[in-house]
């Protein structure tokens, strides 16, 4: 009998065949886009009266056309969960009246909350041999960077226009490490970005601080501390970031 070589499956292909993500797979890109603003304000991280972001934002944030993001908009007003106003100050805001929710997309995130963890835990152990790795490789040119991008994070006026320095940061640590499996945590890192939910500016600047203390143990070639900022770094996610774990955990 021949030798079968081993079939590599992505990380988004083995977790989303898993019974809790299967819904996800099914639903319309509009719907996603939907249920994952609608579960930020279930969570109260977009509260009644705030103001939504530019479409072009949401698009990018959310890693989607501007079309989609449109369409999910527009369910959302039809649904009354926002309203749009006129005017100097107009624009697209939470309703400060939110109906019940009826529809299974947010359901389907819900039911995944088993599956956020994973990917959780397999980012904080791919993370930190990274940013140790990082941490040893690391030279000024490579701090500079990632100090730039930090500022244009801390500069962003919304969650979705700091989520795309965010992605450059990791990404640059990632290469910094010189590791033949960074594709394997890349593919970890973005697979996650299917469950993240937008929220406040202000919940994302201890995660900025973070990166800062990174800066600094990777000017030091500290990789000790490198790795124990990362641990925190990525352990915060499973209370701040991503939908379902509390409910769950409540439960």
């Amino acid at each position: 009998m021949d030798d079968v070589a081993p079939q590599h499956h992505s990380t988004s292909e083995v977790l989303h065949a898993s019974p809790g993500a299967k819904a996800l797979t099914r639903l319309s890109a509009v719907d996603t886009v939907r249920a994952r603003i609608r579960l930020s304000i279930d969570s109260d991280l977009l509260p009644p009266g705030t103001k939504l972001p530019h479409l072009n934002d949401i698009a990018a944030g959310l890693e989607v056309s501007k079309a989609t993001a449109r369409r999910a908009l527009e369910q959302l007003v039809n649904e009354h969960v926002l309203v749009r106003k006129r005017g100097r100050y107009g624009g697209t805001f939470v309703a400060t009246e939110i109906p019940a929710e009826s529809g299974d997309a947010t359901d389907a995130y819900h039911s995944a909350a088993s599956v956020v963890r994973l990917l959780i835990d397999q980012r904080s152990l791919m993370e930190t041999t990274i940013m140790l790795a990082a941490a040893q490789h690391a030279t000024e040119s490579d701090c500079q960077k990632l100090e730039v991008l930090t500022e244009k994070s801390e500069a962003s006026t919304t969650w979705y226009e700091h989520h795309k320095y965010d992605v450059q940061f990791h990404r640059h640590c990632a290469h910094m490490s010189r590791l033949l499996e960074l594709d394997a945590y890349l593919d970890t890192y973005h697979t996650l970005h299917h469950y993240f939910v937008p929220y406040p500016m202000e919940k994302i600047q201890p995660r900025i601080d973070e990166h800062r203390e990174l800066i600094e143990a990777f000017r030091a070639n500290d990789a000790i501390r490198a790795a124990q900022i990362t641990q925190r770094h990525v352990g915060a996610l499973r209370n701040e970031m991503f939908i379902g774990l509390t409910k769950v955990n409540d439960t």
